[in-house]
């Protein structure tokens, strides 16, 4: 494992912990960047997935070897073929592979210079111990993609989708699970392994099923808490408070609250958190209420 790797890895999936060092090395991975004035993040899930997958194979994120990102409405960790071939190197059973070589049709002969339209590309791949090397075919019509680099260089794509095909087969225990936005892109990679974290709740659906405006503002800070608090679950937030609000007779909505306003713990002082990297406030009843009355205004 490179030193990069083990100095800035984070070992928490909380945001307030991280280092200048750590907060760097998780927005180049992909999961905390910057909408206008907000800094936002990743969910926790894809967080400790990455770190695993990190601290698994070795893999340098600031080489863009191992990274994460959203592909399909769902977040994943993906890595680079340069990160299959490093991983396999590394097990010290390794012993090269043949040139890729692509076929133009069905029958025709194999060559290593790719056609403009391939029907097929195959690699050999040799391990240390096995006679044979393994030999992975994988065909345009069983394993190609749409778009973006398969339409323009759909030689190269293929080639890197036998390649990192044929490195999962022959090092499973080291890449088992592990796949590259080519397979993802292709949508032929196998869902029950790869990496890909779902929202812990269906924020939504809670909120719809609140029936009082303390319940909504519970969710919202489980949502919160969880990294999960996005532009739709807060809009999904102050919609039904909204509602609930109306629900409510005229003097029980303006009466005044004692309820202090939710707030966030402040960091460990000795790990403060870079000032850039605050998150989005779970709404207070403050927030709540002016958004209800900026609806019943609008309706008007």
């Amino acid at each position: 494992m490179s030193s990069t790797t083990e100095m800035v890895l984070p070992s928490s999936v909380v945001p307030a912990t991280w280092n200048p060092d750590t907060a760097a090395l998780m927005e180049f991975a992909g999961l905390t960047w910057t909408e206008g004035q907000n800094r936002r993040f990743a969910p926790s899930g894809i967080m400790a997935a990455f770190i695993q997958a990190c601290q698994r194979t070795g893999l340098d994120p600031t080489a863009k070897q191992i990274y994460a990102a959203q592909m399909g409405g769902k977040w994943t960790v993906l890595v680079g073929v340069d990160g299959m071939r490093l991983v396999a190197q590394r097990t010290g059973q390794y012993d090269g592979q043949d040139p890729i070589e692509w076929q133009a049709t069905e029958d025709g002969p194999w060559s290593t210079v790719p056609p403009k339209a391939p029907h097929a590309a195959r690699i050999r791949i040799y391990r240390k111990g096995i006679s044979r090397p393994l030999e992975q075919t994988v065909t345009m019509a069983e394993f190609g993609g749409k778009g973006g680099n398969w339409t323009t260089r759909p030689g190269h794509m293929l080639g890197i989708r036998a390649e990192t095909h044929g490195f999962r087969r022959l090092f499973p225990m080291e890449l088992s699970g592990l796949y590259t936005a080519e397979d993802i892109d292709a949508g032929t990679y196998d869902s029950s392994e790869v990496f890909v974290v779902e929202p812990t709740e269906d924020w939504g659906a809670l909120l719809k099923e609140a029936d009082t405006k303390e319940a909504v503002k519970e969710i919202a800070e489980r949502a919160k808490a969880a990294n999960e608090f996005t532009d739709a679950v807060q809009t999904q937030a102050y919609t039904r408070y909204g509602m609930l609000n109306a629900e409510t007779s005229p003097a029980e909505a303006d009466a005044p609250t004692d309820e202090p306003a939710p707030h966030e713990e402040a960091a460990p002082e000795a790990t403060p958190a870079p000032e850039a990297e605050s998150e989005p406030a779970t709404p207070t009843d403050a927030d709540y209420e002016a958004q209800a009355a900026a609806e019943a205004e609008a309706g008007r």
